[in-house]
C-alpha cells in the first residue's frame, strides 16, 4: 500500500513532510518521507508488513519552516483477505525472500515469473564477482529495490546477504544474512579490497567509490568483509558500492567495528542445528547532514545505525525451537556508544518489520526481549 499526499500555501519548504498511521483511528506510527520541496508539492510512502483483512488509518504532516506541525485529515483504507505484499504467498516462500533473516517487504511474486536455482525472482544479473547470478526483486516503491547476492559453495549457490536499496538515500536501508560455522564456514580468505559497482543496482542510485567520501567519512560495510569468509567471491560482494554508507572513520573502526567482531566471535560458535540470522542499516532522522563521492554526488550521512540479531535453534524436522532477539543501536559519533534495546525498539523506530518469517509466536517473544548474546 502506497499513501499519498499534497500540500501547498507554505511560507517556505517544509522541514519534514510524512504519516502517522496505525491501526486506531488516532494514528502515531511515523512513516518519516524527508524534506519538503517548495512551497507547494507532494509526497508518498509504501508500507509494507501490513496484516490481511485489516483497516489501517493514516494522516499526513508537515513540519513547517516555523518548527510547527500540520497535520492533514485521517483517512482509511482497508487491506485484502489475501496475502498483503507477497502476490503468492507460497512462491514468495520459494525465493530468497523467505529466508528467516529477511525483513517484511514489498515484493509481490507469482509463478509466472522467472527462476533461479529454484529461487522465484523478477530478474537477474551476473555477479560482478563469481560465477552466480544476483536475484533483482521489484518493490510497491519505484525507487527502491531489494536484492539478493549470491555465491556458489560445494555446489551450490547460496545467498551472500540480501538488501532493500532506496534510490534517494544511495544506501541500502537493511542488509540481512545468515551467520553459521556449519553453512557459511570463517574459511579466513582475507579483505580483498574488490571495489566496484554494483551491478544490480542502476549505477546512476549509486556513489562513484573508487576512493573514500568528502570529508572525514570513509566507506563504511553494511555487510563487513569479516562477516563473509567463506570464499573469495563472498567476500569480494561485500566491496560493492551498494553496500557503503558514509561513516565516521572513529566510529566505523572504533564502538561499530567492537560489534561486528562480537557477532563474527558469536558466529563463529553457532554451529549445527544453530543459526545467526542479522539485520544491520542505517537510520535518517530529520536534519540529517550530506556528504559527496568521487563525481560530486550528494550522499546523505546517517543519524544513526542498527544492528538486529537472531539466534535461533532448530528441531531435526526444521522446524525453529528457540530463538533468541537483540537489537544494537548507536549515535553516528566518533563518541558513541552502544544502546542495547528490543528489536521492537529499532522495528518502531526505522518502520521496518524485522525477521518478518520467523514463527510467530517465537518472534514476538524474541524480538520484546533484550537477550544478552555477548
Amino acid at each position: 500500500m502506497t499513501l499519498s499526499a499534497s500540500y501547498s500555501g507554505a511560507t517556505a519548504s517544509p522541514k519534514e513532510v510524512g504519516f502517522l498511521w496505525g491501526k486506531t483511528n488516532n494514528p502515531t506510527t511515523e512513516a518519516y518521507v524527508g524534506i519538503g520541496s517548495g512551497t507547494s508539492g507532494s509526497f508518498t510512502k509504501a508500507l509494507s508488513s501490513l496484516d490481511a483483512g485489516t483497516t489501517y488509518y493514516y494522516k499526513a504532516y508537515i513540519l513547517t519552516s516555523s518548527n510547527e506541525y500540520v497535520y492533514g485529515d485521517v483517512k482509511s483504507f482497508t487491506t485484502s483477505n489475501a496475502t498483503v505484499g507477497a502476490g503468492d504467498a507460497a512462491v514468495y516462500a520459494q525465493s530468497w525472500l523467505g529466508g528467516y533473516e529477511v525483513p517484511a517487504t514489498s515484493v509481490s511474486l507469482s509463478s509466472s515469473d522467472q527462476q533461479y536455482s529454484g529461487k522465484y525472482c523478477h530478474s537477474t544479473v551476473a555477479e560482478a564477482s563469481g560465477s552466480t547470478k544476483a536475484c533483482i526483486y521489484n518493490t510497491a516503491d519505484s525507487k527502491q529495490r531489494v536484492v539478493t547476492h549470491t555465491f556458489s559453495y560445494n555446489g551450490s549457490v547460496l545467498p551472500t546477504y540480501t538488501m532493500l536499496y532506496d534510490q534517494d538515500k544511495h544506501c541500502a536501508l537493511w542488509s540481512a544474512f545468515v551467520m553459521s560455522n556449519t553453512d557459511f564456514p570463517d574459511k579466513n580468505v582475507g579483505r580483498n579490497d574488490s571495489w566496484k559497482a554494483d551491478p544490480a543496482i542502476p549505477l546512476s542510485w549509486q556513489p562513484a567509490l573508487s576512493g573514500s567520501y568528502d570529508g572525514n567519512y570513509s566507506r563504511g560495510h553494511q555487510v563487513a568483509s569479516s562477516d563473509r569468509q567463506t570464499t573469495t567471491d563472498q567476500n569480494k560482494q561485500t566491496f560493492y558500492y551498494s553496500n557503503m554508507t558514509p561513516q565516521n572513520q572513529t566510529f566505523n573502526g572504533g564502538v561499530w567495528g567492537t560489534l561486528e567482531n562480537s557477532v563474527q566471535a558469536l558466529a563463529v560458535r553457532t554451529t549445527g542445528t544453530d543459526r545467526l540470522y542479522v539485520v544491520t542499516g542505517p537510520v535518517f532522522e530529520s536534519g540529517y547532514k550530506t556528504t559527496t563521492d568521487g563525481t560530486g554526488l550528494v550522499c546523505p550521512i546517517p543519524t544513526k545505525y542498527f544492528k538486529c540479531i537472531m539466534k535461533c535453534s532448530f528441531n531435526a524436522d526444521g522446524s525453529m525451537k528457540t530463538a533468541q532477539g537483540a537489537g544494537y543501536l548507536f549515535e553516528h559519533a566518533a563518541g558513541a556508544t552502544r544502546q542495547t534495546v528490543t528489536i521492537d525498539a529499532v522495528e518502531k523506530l526505522t518502520g521496518f518489520d524485522f525477521f518478518a518469517n520467523v514463527p510467530a509466536a517465537l518472534q514476538n517473544a524474541a524480538e520484546s526481549t533484550i537477550t544478552n548474546l555477548f
